[in-house]
């Protein structure tokens, strides 16, 4: 008895430097980490432009690797890639822009609708509908300082600003951080065969970046996807603002389009300046019905054709997106919000791939109830070629 006691106490004793030492690594593994994302945050103008070079030259790599299909020399489908992407992204700058431009001119009888139509709604809810207060509500929230400051002209000037940062953002670092276009480039030229030049730096001793190659293989399936998606959510959007009547259609539908791009609040986000022309221009009933076309669109591609086309939506929670849209947005603002999923999803392959992460990695994943029981779904693996690989291949479990 006592020899088992005695073996209880080296246990103990054992255990309390284990679990100092356990404690002490969580410690400094949570230093790293607030370093890093300082380091991210205060870098935002280097590392933004990089990564935005970077997911450009995923999402184009099948038009160059087509045209290579096609006998057109490596060079030749490179300067063509680059071109049609830098005129895409220039003419929804442009045409955004102007738009935006011209928008700004009616923001002051807008804002003097809207507070019309808030004051007559305000009456009409206390004296109808019994709302006590609605009327003095409306008072102290003081819209006439709203609008006096929506009429200044510094106000017209950064709202002009405002668009050009807006439907510009990845035009605007094209433009300004020649970086992007020179990254991508670089990055284009590189790609065949990258996949076999990641094997062979296995062969030689170094990482395994077999886990890393296949996340990019999947963002590059993702935006994509996401592209065709926004694309078909932006030309719709136009239709429906149109057959309503509405005087900037193609204003939100390119807004349509690129805020798409941003998960979860995205969609819901780029309706809101439509419905309120609608409700400015056309009254009530026609706010209603931009704001319905608006849901059906959003509800029935991000609901059936999205997750047809994405197939698992790769294994990411729903709650993991909405925070990553979040903390993304703060660390590299619009560009992250943007790049939130991609850059999640190649987060969770590096924490997958490690002993001592991989933990979070099964947090992150996206979980389903059956039976009772939670089970984890993990992502689809993609077969398509990425960067002049070969076809992709599953990793061990």
């Amino acid at each position: 008895m006592a020899a088992l006691e005695d073996q209880d106490d080296i246990d103990r004793e054992s255990l309390a430097p284990r679990g100092a030492m356990q404690g002490m690594r969580a410690l400094i593994t949570l230093a790293c980490a607030v370093v890093v994302i300082a380091g991210l945050k205060a870098g935002a103008s280097f590392f933004a432009p990089l990564v935005v070079a970077f997911f450009l030259a995923v999402l184009s790599y099948p038009l160059m690797a087509w045209l290579m299909r096609k006998k057109v020399p490596h060079v030749v489908a490179l300067f063509i890639t680059v071109g049609v992407i830098v005129l895409c992204i220039g003419l929804l700058g442009w045409a955004g822009y102007g738009l935006l431009k011209s928008l700004s001119q009616e923001v002051p009888r807008y804002l003097l609708k809207l507070k019309s139509i808030v004051e007559e709604t305000a009456v009409w809810l206390e004296k109808d509908v019994g709302v006590d207060g609605a009327i003095k509500g409306v008072e102290q929230f003081n819209l006439q300082y709203l609008v006096e400051m929506g009429t200044q002209k510094d106000v017209m000037q950064q709202l002009a600003a405002f668009a050009g940062s807006t439907f510009g953002t990845v035009a605007f670092f094209l433009g300004a951080h020649i970086v992007v276009l020179v990254v991508m480039m670089f990055t284009l030229m590189e790609a065949p065969g990258t996949r076999n030049r990641a094997e062979v730096v296995r062969a030689a001793g170094g990482p395994d970046f077999s886990l890393l190659m296949q996340s990019a293989t999947d963002i590059q399936k993702y935006l994509g996807v996401k592209t065709l998606i926004s694309a078909a959510t932006g030309v719709l959007a136009f239709a429906w603002c149109w057959m309503f009547d509405l005087k900037y259609p193609l204003l939100w539908g390119i807004l349509a389009f690129l805020f798409n791009y941003v998960p979860a609040v995205g969609s819901t986000v780029a309706s809101v300046p439509a419905i309120i022309e609608a409700l400015v221009n056309h009254g009530v009933g026609s706010a209603v019905g931009v704001g319905i076309g608006y849901a059906i669109i959003n509800f029935g591609l991000d609901n059936f054709l999205q997750p047809m086309l994405m197939g698992r939506k790769f294994g990411i929670s729903g709650l993991v997106i909405v925070l990553s849209v979040l903390f993304w947005g703060w660390v590299w603002g619009p560009i992250g919000m943007f790049l939130a999923v991609p850059l999640t999803m190649m987060m969770k392959v590096i924490l997958e791939n490690t002993n001592e992460f991989r933990w979070i990695s099964v947090a992150m994943a996206k979980k389903k109830v059956k039976h009772g029981e939670v089970v984890l779904e993990t992502p689809e693996f993609a077969d398509a070629e990425l960067l002049g690989g070969g076809a992709a291949t599953e990793p061990p479990r």
